[in-house]
Order: C-alpha cells, then sequence, then structure tokens
C-alpha cells in the first residue's frame, strides 16, 4: 500500500542491508598479532604482558 504518488516510496520500504565493517586484524610479525586488546593501533603498554602472573618478587 503506497501512502503517496512518489517514485522513492518502494525504495524507501526496502530493508537496509548496511553490514559492520570488517575487524582489522594486525600486521602478522608484530608483538601484537593474535592479541585479544587489538583495536586498530598498538597499545602503549602490552595489556598480555601487564596481565601475566607476576614471575618473581615478593
Amino acid at each position: 500500500m503506497n501512502f503517496t504518488n512518489s517514485p522513492y516510496e518502494p525504495m524507501m520500504k526496502q530493508k537496509s542491508y548496511i553490514r559492520p565493517p570488517a575487524a582489522a586484524q594486525p600486521p602478522k610479525g608484530s608483538r601484537c598479532h593474535g592479541c585479544p586488546y587489538w583495536r586498530g593501533i598498538g597499545c602503549v603498554a602490552c595489556y598480555r604482558e601487564l596481565l601475566k602472573a607476576p614471575s618473581g618478587g615478593r
């Protein structure tokens, strides 16, 4: 059912097919490759190294 005589009305009733952009991957061979915290740029301090259990100390 059309509400107007506009030739664009059927087009406006169609479903939109907008897809989110694919997630960027870090370069292979970099220290960020395979990191779950990758968000498009390298971290100032590597989260993976900061979250590791302390290896020594008290």
